[in-house]
């Protein structure tokens, strides 16, 4: 009997050992299917081109202030940096030399809020919209190498890496959370300091913080990051107000939608039915909130467009999804996972942001009235900031839904243009803005800067959708004309449709 008993013991513990294994390995592989591990990678190799001497004439070109067009222009770059740049600059005598008449140089642009997770394809379309620089705000060690990679000279922006989102949660939910979503718990001000330094020595350029953290340890972090030279950057503690924002070590807010929150709560929480009362409110504190940034060097990054894409998602998400570039996305992105309705998920059942099922009809315009009042909320702030002249760096939360990388970027221009921010200021918070933001030299076309710029068909201080029309992208000195830029376009496409679950022609 004891015999008997011990055997189905013994198997009753294995059966459950098998089942849970089974079980972490069934999550482990669905959760990188939906951060877009699992979709056919494009070899970069294929579109490598070498660093030479080339001199562009005859182009328009982005002044150093940003706010004209200069004309009859020479652009030297050579070893990846400009050498020369002037109507009278110098052509060496080994240089190409490329006639840009007619064509608008700007310095290539920064993406300053993106998502790359497990999509190394990603890296190409920003090379294919004109973005040489982006400034990742989920990093891990995979994003690191992919640094390395690219310093190295794998085609690819040049990356800036934050850590994973720094959060307060229990155990048990802080274990769930870094490994679904890399999440970091920080529940003492000893562990904020070791998480810190050790994120400093692994080569992190910043370190992230969440909303979902204690105001006790974003305390504790903000004080620490005084002991240790890594900047502090991202979200703000929900249960904090504006004040420990300006009193801390922060010098940087992943979204205007941040300073939004802590003014709904500042507000008691507005409703369908206070909105018009609550953009009273916003308007009436807008106006300090800009100067406090001003006042202590505060950057804050825009992320517009997908906040205006909010009530689309949840109304009209079908028309939403064929008004953007689908096929460039990573499917396994798009198409999330069955694990979870509030993953990465971009279609249908999966969406993170389409209302419940069952959602009460009663209540659909109310729920528009809320999101479009939260939207109209960071407008108001926005404009106050650019009366102010405060930093604002153009991001656009690439990989959230529907962010599709690189060319998000084009479309947070639009929105920002709508919004009320000039086609010079645009420019500035995607380029030179971000650059000085991280001590870069790049940002501006200037001798001694490095040689990564956009050539245009068109002026985009004359139509911010100007810079959309690409002509050639010069990435770390290579160049790289619109033939090779389609084809870019054409290998992630193809890629992405050999690794689809799901029919997409409907979009």
């Amino acid at each position: 009997m004891k015999t008997t008993i011990y055997k189905w013991s013994k198997r009753l513990v294995l059966s459950f050992i098998i089942i849970s294994l089974a079980t972490y390995f069934y999550i482990d592989y669905e959760l990188n299917q939906m951060y877009g591990e699992h979709t056919k990678v494009v070899n970069p190799e294929q579109f490598q081109t070498p660093q030479e001497t080339i001199a562009f004439v005859n182009a328009n070109v982005l002044s150093e202030d940003g706010k004209t067009m200069l004309s009859k222009q020479t652009v030297v770059i050579n070893d990846g940096m400009i050498i020369a740049v002037g109507t009278e600059a110098i052509i060496p005598n080994k240089a190409e030399i490329i006639n840009a008449q007619g064509k608008y140089f700007i310095p290539g642009l920064i993406d300053s809020h993106v998502h790359l997770v497990q999509s190394p394809n990603d890296l190409l379309l920003y090379v294919a919209n004109g973005v040489t620089q982006v400034r990742e705000m989920m990093g891990n060690e995979l994003h690191l190498k992919w640094r390395e990679e690219i310093e190295n000279g794998r085609i690819g922006p040049k990356l800036f890496v934050a850590t994973a989102k720094l959060e307060t949660t229990g155990t048990i939910r802080g274990w769930f959370n870094h490994w679904t979503r890399k999440d970091i718990n920080i529940n003492s001000k000893a562990k904020a300091l070791v998480i810190l330094q050790d994120s400093k020595d692994q080569g992190f350029d910043a370190v992230k913080l969440g909303s979902l953290f204690s105001i006790e340890q974003y305390r504790n972090v903000n004080q620490s990051s005084k002991n240790v030279d890594i900047p502090i950057i991202g979200h703000i503690s929900l249960e904090g107000r504006l004040s420990d924002l300006y009193q801390g070590n922060q010098k940087e807010v992943a979204h205007i939608e941040e300073l939004t929150k802590l003014l709904d709560n500042e507000f008691g929480g507005y409703n369908s039915r206070t909105a018009d009362e609550f953009l009273s409110f916003v308007q009436q504190r807008s106006e300090s909130i800009a100067s406090q940034l001003v006042e202590n060097n505060i950057a804050v990054i825009s992320t517009l467009n997908l906040m205006g894409t909010f009530v689309r998602q949840k109304h009209e998400l079908t028309a939403m999804l064929k008004d953007i570039q689908l096929t460039y996305a990573n499917p396994g992105i798009t198409e999330g996972t069955p694990l979870t309705s509030r993953g990465l998920g971009w279609l249908g059942k999966v969406n993170r942001y389409r209302l419940f099922d069952g959602y009460p009809k009663d209540r659909l315009e109310a729920n528009k009235v809320y999101w479009n009042t939260y939207v109209k909320a960071q407008q108001i702030i926005l404009k106050k900031m650019l009366e102010h002249n405060a930093i604002i760096l153009a991001g656009t939360d690439a990989n959230a839904p529907v962010m599709v990388p690189g060319f998000s970027l084009h479309d947070e221009f639009n929105t920002l243009a709508q919004s009320g921010m000039s086609n010079i200021k645009i420019l500035q918070s995607a380029t030179k803005a971000p650059a000085k933001w991280m001590k870069q030299k790049s940002g501006i076309i200037k001798k001694g800067y490095r040689a990564d710029l956009v050539l245009l068909d068109k002026n985009p201080l004359k139509n911010i959708n100007n810079t959309k029309t690409i002509n050639t992208v010069i990435l770390n000195g290579k160049v790289l004309n619109r033939k090779k830029l389609n084809a870019i376009l054409a290998a992630v496409k193809q890629a992405n449709d050999e690794s689809r679950s799901i029919d997409i022609s409907k979009y």
